[in-house]
């Protein structure tokens, strides 16, 4: 993905279609991003304000991928806004795009630090719209410019003050799809190998059927390249040290968020399209991983390295002086 002049197209659109969810007549599945439409080009935002053209929009868009982004906006806010209720210390958005819950949902922020992590020139479009509009930020709220196709996440995070001995919430919502399969397993690795035990993760995917394979989506500079083997989910994250808490399927997404006042849904999402919200694990061995060009396949024990970082007041086993030290061997 090569972004260096403009935001992410996939940032656009899915911005129209949290901003088109706003107009839903029903409450019950009714969009609240009220903030969308101020990330559109006024070419995309004023017809929506008109019935005729969300109706006609409505019918040129992908089968079920309004209703997934309708659906999928709705939990990752639920989620959100829990975990800071519950006063979590770090929240990191992986591929932020125009994700607007740090200013939606701003009087919820306490002392929980929050990470927008994005493409600098996603990014630095963000901002603009945003101060343009009179939205200022959270104090708590941090940007990190990142290609993960290329950067060192760990590096990057941490040079912006988050902490891998603290509990952290990792949202990574409408990215995995557009990643190469080994980028997707890198960043899994690093965040396990430098997130403290029970941290959460929680992302969308799609299941991949050898019969038909990844969907297209019609994106020219986005293209699906990675998706998880239909009941595989489990495995694959277990095989990477999490415990998957939470599965949400097609069918559970629409009865969860699509289902209107009177019982009818408000349309289908398609059966591939999954959320799994997953926890790091007790008592495992990691690889651990900086970036896609990595340090070598490493392996080290969690809670001999966290307790290490906290002897030593560092915040990754980067930052040693030692590394990589005996505690941490190549496979």
């Amino acid at each position: 993905m090569e972004h260096t002049r403009k935001a992410s197209e996939t940032a656009v659109v899915t911005a129209s279609l949290r901003a088109l969810a706003c107009y839903e007549d029903d409450a019950d599945v009714r969009g609240k991003d009220e903030l969308a439409a101020l990330f559109l080009p006024e070419e995309k935002s004023e017809p929506l304000k008109d019935a005729d053209f969300r109706q006609n929009i409505k019918k040129m868009i992908p089968e079920g991928l309004y209703e997934f982004v309708t659906a999928r906006t709705a939990y990752f806010d639920d989620l959100f806004v829990t975990s800071l209720q519950a006063g979590i210390p770090q929240i990191v958005i992986l591929g932020a795009g125009y994700d607007s819950r740090p200013y939606r949902f701003k009087n919820y922020i306490t002392n929980t630090m929050i990470y927008e992590v994005d493409t600098l020139a996603t990014q630095e479009l963000k901002k603009s719209v945003l101060q343009n509009n009179g939205i200022t930020s959270h104090e708590n709220v941090r940007y990190v410019a990142l290609d993960f196709e290329q950067d060192d996440l760990i590096r990057k995070l941490c040079a912006e003050g988050f902490n891998p001995a603290l509990k952290t919430l990792f949202i990574w919502e409408g990215v995995t799809f557009y990643l190469q399969p080994d980028t997707v397993r890198a960043v899994l690795q690093a965040l396990r190998a430098n997130s403290a035990l029970h941290s959460l993760l929680c992302f969308d995917y799609q299941t991949v059927d050898q019969s038909k394979g990844l969907v297209d989506t019609g994106l020219k500079e986005e293209i699906i390249l990675f998706g998880i083997e239909a009941g595989k989910a489990g495995e694959y994250l277990q095989g990477l040290g999490y415990t998957v808490l939470e599965q949400l399927d097609a069918e559970e997404l629409d009865r969860r968020y699509l289902t209107c006042r009177d019982g009818s849904l408000l349309g289908n999402i398609k059966s591939m399209m999954h959320i799994v919200k997953a926890e790091m694990a007790e008592n495992v061995v990691t690889p651990q991983v900086g970036s896609v060009q990595g340090k070598g396949r490493l392996r080290f024990h969690l809670c001999q390295t966290l307790s290490c970082l906290m002897e030593k007041n560092i915040r990754s086993c980067y930052e040693c002086d030692e590394f990589p030290c005996p505690e941490v061997q190549e496979e």
